[in-house]
């Protein structure tokens, strides 16, 4: 038991702040304790008297104690944390009440992932949230004033991450909710156990506060006593907030001459947000002094043109507080202009925020609590449909036949109300969306409309439904399709800030109207102003600069062209000039009309091959110090890039191939995650028992099967590509007709989905609860899935096991390369500049610089490994995908490979598709594919009637890794 100086009971004060946690209901949660319920009813108008705060001291947790500059940074104790740190205290509560939790905390300055941690009371998880408390993270921008990019734009300021000490409640992990979590508990004495699960985290103290809603702002008026101000106006521009809580929301340029500032030439990052700033819990805070102590108001010069008809939601806090309950979601209409927003019950009565003398903390938080019903309406929606839709796939076999008539009421009795009772659900929470947004013209009533018809039709005639399977839960313009595109549209809550009003009351702002001949003006410029070629897309450099095109978006190029002059130029006095690429497949008649760079990057792995072929590329591997440069790559990366041990390209990002499961999914089928393709085969009957089944690559919707699917089967089985020679195919070896076989049979025999639309969707909703994916997915699952984060996890691709017990795991993993031409008059300048470019430490700051500037959605996937291994991803998954690039394979390209590409292809579709026989199918695409390879080795010279002219050597993974041992 703690003693006295541990806790300690103080008068209540208003808490808040923003933060943390909860498993959305997109997968059943666990249930909750009995005794800890809570009541979900609408908070009472007046409440009772409040218990006072109880305070657990950082002292009372039984660790050492922090003594840091960062702990330092906190008036009291604190101690600091690291994953799978934990500790005990014990509560005594006065009375039986609900109680809200907070921290003292500050997330360590060398991580880039917020904290989070798990907090059981008397041993249970009281709501399934307490799985996941989520502790803020806060950036700062580095400097003041945007930097100029080399054309006179604005360029982001690269962000820096802040310790900074707040008060960390405990929120859903969605921050939907319009307050804190709450849980009840009866009087007397509680035990809690914390446990850190991710991140670095200085910890205060902690606090227990009896619930109680935001007063009214009547209310809240007639509490505070202060003097009327006159005449004041401060005015913040929205896009150089102090400080923030997350990196996705960024500055923008907007060309409305109401922006400020404004310029008709050049590109200013004059706003904060829009699409950058939907999540719910993403907020901005701005530091602002008033001379004096009394009542201001707040006027937000807000634009909401993202969506139509459809209002969005932010909540305001002064000081950590939201003062009033109308300042806990303010709404903002949709509109085709710039409004200024008073915060109030209209333009002429704002409502008065009471501010102290000096400095304060403006909050502006997106939120979408207000459409929280809606949202938890299709989430059970959702698992109501997928559950019905399970249940007559078992009974149907998931088969469809028009002629077979059905008497679902005889085999699921309560089909029909369970049909109805989801849609009437949805047409009470359809009333509240009206109300929301006030018209039924948007897209969001629209699909929820069109949903709640295709269920009703159903309920109509439910023996009908396994013929109308895709008006349930299958396809596009399913009921299922429709609310899960509705849910993330009414989750997002874009918002534009132009400028922040701090005013007396008295004192409304009004941004005046641009005069005709101002506007017209200005257009005549902008007009004439657009023939000069765009500077970013022009081609061709100064003399003394090295030219390089990016076939990457403008954002890539800009942070590109931003280090280099930073860094690289000072370094080496060698100038470079960046190009968005125009067009990476003219890269070859750019070289015939030599228009060329002197580098490219971001070109598709499929590239270098061709334009290596022709002799268009300089052979890399010329250069002395490329075996020592080469040791930061897997060897199985740089095959497709090898013409006769020469070396065209060196890769730039790097794909990977893993498993993804859902843990809660197999947990509760019992099913333990496969290591080999035997056991992902004994799995299978158990899956599609229930209507679920396992995902490969060769599952996407794409007709053609390329390399990247079809080559990791011959490569497992022990088969080559091509002869010992490279003059032939290898596919006529039995390695290879049994890899081929294999890839056929999973899906003829053992019924592998043949098309998967989106795995990542699947995988959300659990009909596809394991499978074979790449770092797409993985982005998707970090950054859009927050319903089932801490479900999921990832694990080796699986291995096939040779007769002699041998297990095998290769995967492609091609993605974007770097090649330099061969008619550059800067090779030096350009192979040290390709040498800075992939460097552990430029790839790590860009990486880096990428994230906080833009956020997590823009993950940078390395093909370095020693910058891929300081990633800000969970060590688990780092350890995972580094391990499983151990068994990267590319395959080789030779003159004619391409057919062999396509007809591995086109094998795959025949035994599929049309049932031929594995043998037949192979035997009459090797001899196209040996047709093939000898005109085009003849073409390139290698042949001559049939006769060999010289050598063509097949690059291996264990020549490379000769090279990067001999260059030690």
């Amino acid at each position: 038991m703690p003693s006295k100086s541990a806790i300690s009971f103080r008068p209540a004060v208003c808490l808040l702040t923003i933060l943390a946690i909860t498993l959305s209901a997109a997968c059943a949660p666990p249930p909750a304790v009995p005794d800890r319920a809570v009541n979900r009813t609408p908070p009472p108008a007046v409440p009772p008297p409040r218990q006072p705060v109880i305070e657990v001291r950082a002292e009372s947790f039984g660790l050492p104690l922090a003594q840091d500059e960062s702990s330092r940074q906190y008036a009291q104790a604190s101690v600091f944390l690291q994953p799978g740190d934990s500790f005990q205290f014990e509560v005594n509560v006065p009375l039986e009440g609900e109680f809200t939790f907070s921290f003292d905390a500050a997330a360590a300055a060398s991580v880039l992932e917020r904290p989070e941690g798990q907090m059981q009371i008397d041993g249970v998880f009281p709501l399934s949230d307490f799985q996941r408390i989520i502790f803020p993270i806060f950036y700062r921008n580095r400097d003041s004033v945007f930097p100029k990019d080399r054309y006179g734009n604005d360029a982001l300021i690269r962000q820096v991450r802040e310790v900074r000490w707040s008060r960390a409640f405990v929120w859903d992990v969605n921050f939907s909710q319009a307050y804190p979590l709450r849980v009840k508990l009866s009087a007397g004495s509680h035990r809690f156990n914390f446990n850190l699960t991710q991140g670095a985290l200085y910890l205060g103290n902690i606090y227990l506060e009896e619930f109680s809603p935001y007063p009214d702002y009547t209310q809240y008026v007639a509490e505070h006593s202060a003097p009327e101000t006159n005449d004041f106006m401060l005015t913040l521009e929205a896009e150089t907030p102090t400080y923030k809580n997350d990196t996705s929301v960024r500055p923008a340029s907007d060309r409305n001459l109401t922006v400020t500032p404004y310029d008709t030439y050049r590109l200013l990052l004059n706003t904060l947000g829009g699409e950058s700033w939907k999540k719910s819990g993403s907020a901005v805070y701005y530091t602002f002094t008033v001379p004096e102590a009394g009542w201001y108001a707040l006027t937000l010069r807000a634009l909401q043109n993202t969506r139509s008809n459809f209002t969005v939601f932010r909540r305001i806090r002064i000081n950590d507080q939201v003062p009033f309950a109308q300042f806990n979601a303010i709404p903002f209409v949709s509109s085709v202009d710039w409004l200024d927003v008073t915060l109030g019950e209209d333009a002429q009565t704002p409502y008065k925020v009471f501010l102290q003398k000096g400095e304060n903390v403006l909050s502006i938080e997106a939120t979408n609590a207000p459409y929280l019903p809606a949202i938890k309406t299709i989430q059970q929606a959702l698992l109501d449909i997928n559950a019905l839709s399970l249940e007559i796939k078992k009974l149907t076999g998931n088969q469809r036949d028009v002629y077979k008539e059905w008497v679902m009421s005889n085999y699921i009795p309560d089909i029909q109300p369970r049909l109805m009772a989801i849609a009437q659900n949805l047409i009470d929470d359809k009333v509240t969306l009206l109300a929301i947004n006030r018209t039924g013209g948007s897209a969001e009533i629209l699909s929820y409309q069109m949903a709640i018809d295709n269920l009703l039709f159903l309920a109509a005639d439910p023996d009908k439904i396994p013929i109308f399977m895709g008006r349930l839960s299958e396809g596009t313009g399913s009921a299922a399709q429709l609310l899960g595109s509705l849910l993330p549209l009414l989750q997002d809550q874009p918002l534009a800030l132009d400028r922040i009003y701090i005013h007396s009351p008295n004192n409304v702002p009004q941004t005046p109207s641009v005069p005709l001949s101002t506007t017209l003006g200005d257009g005549i410029k902008r007009f004439v102003h657009s023939f000069e070629p765009d500077p970013y897309q022009s081609l061709g450099a100064e003399t003394n600069e090295l030219e390089v095109w990016v076939n990457r978006p403008r954002q890539y190029v800009d942070l590109l062209q931003l280090m280099a002059d930073e860094t690289f130029t000072p370094q080496t006095g060698i100038r470079v000039k960046f190009s968005i690429m125009p067009n990476e497949s003219k890269l070859v008649l750019a070289n015939a009309a030599n228009i060329q760079p002197d580098v490219a990057l971001g070109v598709s792995t499929n590239i270098p091959y061709e334009l290596a072929i022709r002799n268009a590329l300089y052979d890399l591997r010329a250069f002395e110090d490329f075996g020592a440069f080469i040791q930061i790559y897997s060897p199985g990366a740089l095959l497709s890039y090898i013409i006769n041990d020469s070396v065209y390209a060196i890769p730039e990002t790097q794909d990977f191939w893993v498993t993804y499961y859902r843990k809660d999914i197999l947990n509760s089928l019992g099913l333990p995650v496969p290591h080999t393709w035997t056991e992902v085969i004994e799995m299978l009957p158990e899956l599609q028992r229930y209507g679920m089944n396992y995902n490969t690559p060769l599952s996407s919707g794409s007709g053609q099967k390329d390399y990247l699917f079809t080559s990791p089967y011959l490569f497992n089985h022990g088969a080559k590509l091509y002869g010992d020679d490279g003059f032939a195919t290898g596919l006529q070896s039995e390695e290879a007709v049994a890899a081929v076989k294999f890839m056929a049979e999973s899906f003829t025999l053992y019924g592998m989905p043949l098309t998967t639309s989106s795995f990542y969707e699947s995988f959300r909703y659990g009909t596809l609860p394991i499978g074979v994916s790449n770092f797409e997915t993985y982005i998707k699952l970090m950054t859009a899935a927050p319903e089932i984060g801490g479900l999921w996890a990832i694990d080796l691709y699986p291995a096939t096991v040779l007769d002699d017990g041998t297990q095998l795991r290769y995967t492609t993993g091609s993605a974007q390369t770097s090649i330099m031409f061969k008619n550059t008059d800067k090779a030096q300048e350009g192979w040290l500049f390709l040498k800075w470019w992939m460097s552990t430490e430029t790839q790590s700051e860009f990486q880096e610089r990428l994230m906080l500037n833009y956020g997590r959605e823009y993950l940078w996937n390395s093909a370095n490994l020693e910058a891929f291994s300081r990633l800000d991803i969970p060590s688990e998954h780092k350890t995972v995908i580094l391990e499983q690039w151990r068994w990267l394979q590319e395959p080789v390209r030779l003159p004619g490979s391409y057919m062999q590409e396509r007809e591995l292809s086109n094998i795959w579709n025949r035994i599929v598709f049309d049932g031929v026989n594995p043998r037949v199918a192979i035997d009459r695409a090797v001899i196209i594919i040996n047709r093939e390879i000898t005109r085009k080795m003849e073409e390139f010279g290698y042949l001559k009637d049939g006769q060999r002219l010289r050598e063509f050597k097949i690059p291996t993974i264990e020549r490379v890794a000769e090279w990067m041992k001999n260059a030690k």
